[in-house]
């Protein structure tokens, strides 16, 4: 799964993703990506994104959940726990390897 991905912060390998598919009224169907990434110093990063069924490629925010997709996404993070442990999910301990915990930035924005 590891590819790079450019951030605010440098380059990222991806490490985990969970890819929940979603259905707007009508024809309008595409995909919430929720990505685990880290930086070359070890920074991770947990990144939002969607993909349309039209054009197949990941696009940054934003994104919109319903209530129900968001159940869904809790769900399938119980199968990945390391991106769980990036919202405290399942009783893991937020944070990073280590014992460093987490880290805040100020959004670059």
């Amino acid at each position: 799964m590891a590819s790079k991905k450019a951030t605010p912060w440098g380059k990222a390998e991806l490490l985990d993703e969970v890819v929940i598919r979603q259905q707007a009224p009508g024809p309008r169907a595409f995909t919430t990506h929720v990505q685990l990434l880290e930086t070359e110093s070890g920074e991770r990063l947990v990144r939002f994104a969607y993909a349309t069924a039209a054009h197949g490629f990941v696009r940054r925010g934003p994104v919109t959940m319903l209530v129900g997709d968001l159940e869904r996404l809790r769900e399938e993070l119980a199968g990945h726990p390391e991106l769980a442990s990036a919202f405290g999910l399942n009783g893991a301990r937020r944070g990073l390897p280590g014992g460093r915990g987490l880290r805040r930035r100020a959004s670059p924005g």
